[in-house]
């Protein structure tokens, strides 16, 4: 008795470290692919209490303003320190172990422990856990389970104020977790599962005043959900980017098709986890394959409802469960992740609770069949726990080495590549680093480095957009970038051009081809593209930059000193705008208002801290300007007081 206290004592803390173990390398991993827009350049995040924005839907990548809160928690004590971040994922998970467990004890479920240690150490769970961003899925799972939890307590207490609470705290812990992410959309089907299931936990045999007690009481649940499913769909289309475009114009039996064809493979990673890859491969484009999967999985459906028929309800309640779970990710609605593959091994999560729990119960049933017929039963029980101890160590030893491909994003795109040679976002992102490695060795006058890096990264490209050219932008303007570098910058143009058109509202693929136009020598149309940048990222101060410089050079001098105040008005401070917008103010001869503008820069300008090259570049300008008509003694003298305080003022020196 004192061994088996002792032993489940153990069990809960024996959960937690089999998750860390897996999943240690995930706590030295870095930044990865969209972290910078959950949290790097996320001013939900960044600014002091910016987090409060994140509740207004459209100011943050997706709407869970949860997932938002927690990051900018966090940077308020850490900063942007990724270790904590991700001991923050790793803990969840660990927890939600925990927590299934004691779920499952609760049920009545055999091989509760197994099924939640399989819950934890799988490696189709490395990428909810070690990827930053995916916050939305633990913290959306801790949410659940605890929400899980309390409609237990509720099942099981009386008419009164405690059963009131704990539909509440149930109620309320859904709430949580839809805010963090969508998916918990199936914890209603599991309640409704669970109490279907196990009857006896409410009290009740199952009747139909229970069945109508626990139509009502999930009722809001599956409302709540339904409503936030919906607004989550609608924000994929209109704000992520899973809106119009060729790879979502599918019919609806193309959409149901995949969506059996996905159902299968999420059984297929959990049951046979050969090979995990960050961008799984196409699927087959056999029809026959979709017509097959469809008809295999009603089968399965069919088999469940028969055999519950027969009393034994638990198949049809885990089908219940894992198609729930799945069942956002089945691509019946557009996700923008399913424009680069069909399906994601962290879109399994929640569907792997239920087959974890399936997979622990059939495992503990079978052995216990088995057991009964062997003659010694201490022999057979540490035969069995030998065997789950193998089995777990494996799947750990997977976890823990996928785990490390999420080191730093180069790594994770070249472990993609490694096991997926068409993933195409992997090519793409990866041409993209190794692009601006091409301009520091540019920078650095190593041509050797340059051509190595540039030959590896045309190639990245181009093996890209032989997948993607139809709908993602961005392998087009990543070829575009390598040809320009390459000196080939009509073709660029081809390119640039090609990416526009597939996302013509990008400011900054327009900069980009004003650039390209600049250096083919058709400056009127570079100042045109420079101009459509701005009106599209008004924000983005290289584009009024370079419209500035760019119209001056033309020699529209009037259209770059409207170009240079606009951009003076939007930025007041800063010293190389005021001075710019002085500048061509003298250039037209206006050397009265020339003077205001350019002394104000060169107030800003030398602050401790700026740049002297840029303050002496303004002081001779405004050395210029008061010695322009017309002047006088007065403005003689100050220029002369602005020479000997910058001795460089009467070279002529341009702003930078």
């Amino acid at each position: 008795m004192r061994d088996a206290g002792s032993a489940a004592r153990l069990a809960g803390p024996a959960l937690v470290a089999l998750a860390f173990l897996a999943l240690w390398p995930a706590l030295g991993a870095g930044w990865i692919w969209d972290d910078d827009m959950y949290v790097l350049a996320n001013p939900a995040v960044l600014r002091p209490g910016g987090w409060l924005h994140a509740w207004v839907p459209g100011s943050t990548p997706q709407w869970y303003p949860l997932v938002f809160a927690s990051f900018a928690a966090q940077h308020a004590v850490h900063g942007l320190e990724p270790f904590g971040y991700h001991l923050v994922n790793v803990l969840l998970h660990a927890g939600s172990a925990w927590m299934l467990w004691r779920l499952l004890v609760r049920i009545g479920l055999p091989g509760a422990w197994l099924a939640a240690a399989l819950f934890a150490v799988h490696p189709i769970q490395v990428e909810s856990v070690a990827w930053v961003t995916e916050r939305k899925n633990v913290l959306s799972m801790a949410f659940a389970l605890g929400s899980m939890h309390a409609w237990l307590a509720f099942l099981g207490r009386g008419p009164g104020a405690a059963r009131a609470r704990a539909w509440w705290v149930a109620f309320a812990l859904y709430a949580c977790a839809l805010l963090s992410k969508t998916t918990a959309v199936a914890v209603p089907v599991a309640m409704v599962a669970v109490a279907w299931w196990r009857p006896a936990l409410a009290g009740a045999a199952g009747g139909s005043a229970t069945r109508g007690r626990t139509w009502r009481a999930v009722a809001p649940f599956f409302a709540l959900g339904i409503a936030m499913g919906l607004a989550t769909a609608w924000l994929e289309a209109t704000h992520v980017g899973a809106g119009a475009g060729a790879e979502f114009a599918r019919t609806p039996l193309d959409r149901l098709l995949g969506a059996a064809r996905a159902w299968w493979w999420y059984l297929g990673a959990w049951a046979w986890p050969v090979q995990s890859c960050f961008v799984q491969p196409p699927a087959d484009p056999a029809a026959w394959r979709g017509w097959a999967a469809l008809g295999s999985g009603l089968a399965v459906a069919v088999a469940a409802a028969i055999a519950a028929r027969r009393g034994a309800r638990g198949p049809l309640a885990a089908f219940l469960c894992y198609s729930a779970g799945v069942f956002p990710a089945l691509g019946f609605f557009n996700l923008y992740p399913l424009r680069y593959a069909p399906v994601a091994d962290h879109f399994a999560y929640v569907g792997t609770v239920a087959l974890a729990a399936a997979t622990g119960w059939g495992a503990a049933t079978l052995w216990a069949r088995l057991a009964s017929r062997l003659p010694d039963a201490a022999r057979a029980a540490r035969a069995a726990g030998a065997v789950a101890a193998v089995g777990l160590a494996g799947l750990a030893a997977q976890s823990f080495a996928h785990a490390m491909s999420f080191r730093d994003a180069e790594t994770l795109w070249r472990a993609t590549l490694d096991a997926n040679p068409r993933a195409w976002l992997a090519s793409s992102n990866l041409s993209a680093m190794l692009l601006a490695r091409v301009q520091e060795s540019i920078d650095a006058g190593d041509a050797t480095a340059r051509d190595a890096l540039l030959g590896e990264a045309d190639a990245l490209a181009r093996s890209a957009l032989a997948e993607a050219a139809a709908f993602d932008f961005g392998v087009h303007a990543n070829l575009s970038e390598v040809l320009r570098l390459q000196g080939r910058d009509a073709a660029a143009l081809m390119e640039m051009d090609a990416a526009i058109a597939l996302e013509p509202a990008a400011g900054s693929l327009r900069w980009q081809r004003g650039r390209l136009l600049e250096a083919l020598g058709r400056l009127p149309e570079a100042c045109a593209s420079y101009a459509e940048a701005v009106g599209r990222e008004p924000g983005a101060r290289v584009h009024h930059a370079e419209l500035v410089r760019a119209c001056a050079r033309a020699g529209d001098v009037a259209r770059a000193r409207d170009a240079a105040a606009a951009m003076a008005a939007r930025w007041p401070g800063d010293p190389e705008a005021l001075g710019n917008l002085g500048s061509l103010e003298l250039a037209l001869g206006d050397a009265v208002t020339a003077r205001v503008h350019l002394r104000s820069a060169l107030d800003i300008a030398a602050r401790p801290g700026a740049a002297p090259s840029t303050a002496a570049a303004i002081a001779s300008r405004l050395v210029q300007a008061l010695r322009a008509e017309p002047t006088d003694a007065a403005l003689e003298a100050e220029a002369g007081r602005i020479e000997a305080a910058f001795p460089s003022a009467g070279q002529g020196a341009a702003i930078p």
